[in-house]
């Protein structure tokens, strides 16, 4: 007795749902006919390609479990709704507030990224960078790249400048006449005068030479 072809392939799916998992080489087993006629039922099938194992594992979209991150991990094979491996690295940098390392992408994708991506000099959709010892992932889009950077390595506050020596002497001769005055009233009080002085910059100089810091009693 004959098996028809349509018999043949509930028969695979079964076996699909059950295996949950196959290679290439065992479907080909299970529906007696090439490669290429296998690799072209996974397609009408809408099968999915494990992103780790060098992508020799399929499975279908109505199997996978996956998790909060869209990803899910069977016996050691690991599959991503985002598609690829190279699809799901560009949709988790895209994603991220200050991109990812080398590190941070390993603990994502369960696996070491330069194993994953040895194959690929470049990705479109994604810039790789070297900082120090690590590899760091960003966004190719600009505006992303720039503000993942801007997180990631955020800029030192920058230190308040000391007033120029002409600016010195006229905080000086304020403080002179106005002893008890501290950096906001000081401030205050050239505002009205006329002179724009920072009170960073006043606050650099009262730090740069100890002024306002009260002086220990010596009377006995």
């Amino acid at each position: 007795m004959h098996t028809s072809p349509g018999s043949t392939e509930d028969s695979v799916l079964a076996t699909f749902h059950e295996k949950k998992i196959l290679s290439i080489d065992e479907l080909s087993d299970l529906l007696r006919c090439s490669t290429i006629t296998s690799r072209r039922r996974l397609k009408q099938w809408r099968a999915l390609t494990s992103y780790n194992q060098n992508n020799r594992f399929y499975t279908l979209p109505t199997i996978p479990a996956f998790n909060k991150s869209g990803l899910w991990r069977y016996r050691g094979v690991f599959f991503s709704k985002h598609g690829t491996c190279k699809e799901t690295v560009v949709h988790f940098v895209r994603i991220s507030e200050r991109g990812l390392s080398n590190t941070e992408l390993a603990e994502v994708l369960g696996d070491n990224p330069n194993s994953l991506l040895a194959h690929f000099r470049e990705i479109p959709g994604i810039r790789k960078e070297r900082h120090g010892r690590d590899i760091v992932y960003f966004s190719s889009d600009e505006e992303v790249c720039r503000r993942q950077q801007r997180t990631r390595f955020p800029p030192e506050a920058s230190v308040a400048e000391l007033p120029s020596d002409a600016q010195a002497v006229i905080i000086l001769v304020e403080l002179i006449h106005h002893p008890r005055m501290g950096v906001d009233e000081l401030g205050a009080e050239l505002r009205k005068k006329g002179y724009a002085i920072e009170i960073e910059s006043i606050a650099a100089l009262f730090k740069e030479h100890q002024i306002g810091k009260k002086k220990p009693n010596t009377r006995s």
